[in-house]
């Protein structure tokens, strides 16, 4: 081989790590052959080939990008008619690759949409229809019945003070009720420094109802209530009642026997007849307790008959120590009556029902049963 061009290869090897005159004339030949490099990329069929040809040319360690960089070694001519031609095969270079990456991605969108493919004709999953509770649901229709009365509706708090949940309502502090074997206490204490308990009857929402509103009112409070209690078919240490509350000037016995009387009507949807005997409430004076019949038809005999009588709710007219205690005169003539009546036992009357823990209990062949 002639010295020249030992010379000359030895010229090359120890200059091309650093993009040199190698790597011109490399790129010299590609640049000049713009129509090569663009065809290159037109064969690529993977996105891996894609992304080494875009490496190959535009990488960090490109061909193009370290020939972009030698223009700073050549005069101001050289640079202007090379530097035109790299930035042209740079933005060529570019467009085809943005070109062919939305191919990829469009290609493997549509292999996406083809796998989730959903057919439209095959019938949908049936979903079940949500619904109340029987429990809700007499609540409700309770609580319609009564606003259809001009009751108001109020919900009261569960978690009370022992002055809301005995002494408003007339339960002397040392009434056995208090004690733990019927009332639940909470941590909390009130501003009395007592501890909050969860109250044992609606009747609690009384006082409230009454400095709320003041005289005259009429309001019912549906909610829960609490006691701790031996659970068995007729009792929970949860259920439900429904309180009402009527006090206006001059409200006797025989209003509230005409209110009860269309109200446990209207709830039962049968014609009701009612009988009060003498009963003690702490807050009601006098008391009564409330039973009901209703004609029904007797499926045995063949005959319409009247149903034994049934134990609906406890009853009276409010106590003027418990409007005393709301701050309203029994003396300018305001009297009312209250009733507490036992929505759960009564959803039990209703439908039949014979246990009330089936109501708490989860068992959703109960549920589907109505």
């Amino acid at each position: 081989m002639e010295l020249h061009w030992i010379l000359w290869l030895n010229f090359l090897e120890n200059t091309s790590k650093n993009h040199n005159i190698l790597s011109v004339f490399n790129l010299y030949d590609l640049s000049m052959d713009q129509n090569t490099i663009l065809q290159e990329f037109s064969t690529i069929t993977t996105k891996e080939q894609l992304t080494e040809t875009y490496q190959k040319y535009l990488g960090k360690n490109g061909l193009l990008s370290a020939e972009l960089k030698n223009l700073a070694s050549l005069s101001l001519e050289e640079k202007k008619e090379k530097g035109k031609k790299l930035t042209d095969l740079r933005q060529s270079i570019e467009e085809i690759f943005e070109k062919k990456e939305k191919e990829f991605l469009l290609d493997e969108v549509n292999e996406l949409l083809q796998k989730d493919a959903v057919d439209l004709f095959v019938p949908a999953k049936t979903l079940e229809e949500g619904y109340f509770s029987l429990s809700a649901k007499t609540r409700r229709e309770t609580e319609e019945i009564a606003q259809s009365m001009g009751f108001i509706v109020e919900m009261g708090n569960e978690v009370v003070t022992k002055f809301e949940n005995f002494e408003s309502v007339n339960i002397p502090i040392t009434h056995p009720a208090t004690e733990m074997h019927d009332t639940i206490y909470v941590d909390k204490k009130d501003e009395r420094g007592e501890n909050y308990v969860l109250r044992t009857h609606t009747s609690s929402a009384q006082n409230y109802i009454l400095r709320k509103y003041g005289a005259p009112v009429k309001a019912v409070v549906p909610g829960k209530t609490y006691r701790f209690d031996e659970m068995d078919a007729t009792h929970d240490v949860m259920f439900y009642q429904f309180e009402g509350i009527y006090v206006d000037k001059n409200i006797s016995m025989a209003n509230f026997k005409d209110v009860l009387t269309t109200f446990l009507t209207m709830i039962l949807e049968k014609e009701v007849e009612i009988r009060m005997r003498p009963g003690y409430f702490p807050f009601v004076e006098p008391g009564v307790e409330v039973d009901a019949r209703y004609e029904y038809y007797n499926m045995k005999t063949g005959k319409k008959e009247l149903s034994n009588w049934i134990e609906i709710l406890g009853a009276g007219m409010i106590h003027e120590n418990v409007l005393k205690a709301a701050d309203i005169n029994p003396e300018e003539g305001r009297t009312g009556f209250a009733f507490g009546l036992g929505l759960t036992r009564m959803v039990a009357v209703k439908y039949g029902i014979k246990d009330i823990r089936l109501f708490t209990n989860g068992d959703l062949r109960f549920s589907h049963s109505f």
